[in-house]
């Protein structure tokens, strides 16, 4: 089915490694512009190179420490400006280092709860100027099961929180306007750096052992979900095309999704 992307502008925050890399080359696959914003630029370009070759007309790096809200507004003014408009944000910057509350220095809480949730509000609002006199855009932000409550993931999941919120209101507050809100909150999903080149060197998951202690935990996860499998990073950029598409999600906002093999179901 034609998504009705090709030739539709969009903005990934935090999209050189990873799922942000999976969403890139997703939209770059329908032919849609896309605008890398990214810290790690190396990488970034990296991926900015695979989606010219996956089919984006344009593909764009923007340089930027999202978590600086001074930085990310003007990253996103810069990427309008590449882009010659925008059409689709999403929002997909984030991550978290696990580790109980309790252990936790209070620089840690800031540091996660501006990146996961300072940082989509900060977007958005750096876009969403744009959408009204267009009347129309859409704005997809990653979310996550740790909005729920998880252990080792308490202000992450907080802020994670925080983003479902956020989205649900400016559905209300602008759906008059024609733009869609929608959230994807994926499970746990596993990066195999060995593998190929989806990710970069200053990404956490250079280090997977710094979130997932050893296979054994893993296994153990698994064994929690009902399909029993973790999701990939494309299975979560799929859930994203169908939400940014205004031809088959042209009635949702304000909605969330969950892609976690039926671990975490919204009821």
């Amino acid at each position: 089915m034609d998504l009705e992307l090709s030739g539709r502008s969009v903005i990934v925050t935090g999209g050189a490694s990873h799922i942000g890399r999976a969403i890139v080359l997703a939209f770059a696959r329908e032919g849609s512009a896309v605008a890398v914003l990214d810290r790690d630029v190396e990488q970034a370009q990296v991926t900015a190179e695979a989606a010219l070759e996956a089919g984006a007309p344009q593909a764009y790096v923007v340089p930027a420490d999202l978590a600086d809200p001074a930085v990310a507004a003007g990253a996103v003014a810069t990427a309008i400006k590449l882009l010659g408009g925008v059409d689709v944000l999403v929002n997909n910057v984030g991550g978290s280092i696990p580790d109980f509350f309790s252990r936790m220095p209070l620089s840690q809480w800031e540091s996660e709860i501006a990146l996961n949730l300072l940082t989509p509000i900060v977007v958005t609002r750096a876009v969403l100027d744009h959408f009204v006199a267009q009347k129309r855009g859409s704005v997809v932000s990653i979310s996550s099961i740790a909005a729920w409550g998880e252990p080792r993931a308490s202000v992450y999941g907080a802020a994670k929180a925080g983003v479902n919120a956020l989205m649900c209101s400016l559905a209300k507050e602008h759906g008059r306007d024609g733009i869609r809100f929608n959230t994807v909150a994926p499970g746990t999903v596993i990066a195999q750096p060995d593998q190929d080149d989806s990710i970069g060197a200053g990404s956490v998951w250079t280090n997977p052992s710094q979130i997932w202690a050893n296979e054994a935990q893993l296994d153990s996860v698994r064994r929690q979900i009902p399909l029993r499998r973790l999701p990939e990073p494309d299975d979560i950029a799929d859930a994203v095309l169908f939400l940014a598409s205004d031809r088959v999600a042209r009635q949702l906002t304000g909605q969330l999704l969950c892609v976690s093999g039926g671990f975490h179901m919204v009821t």
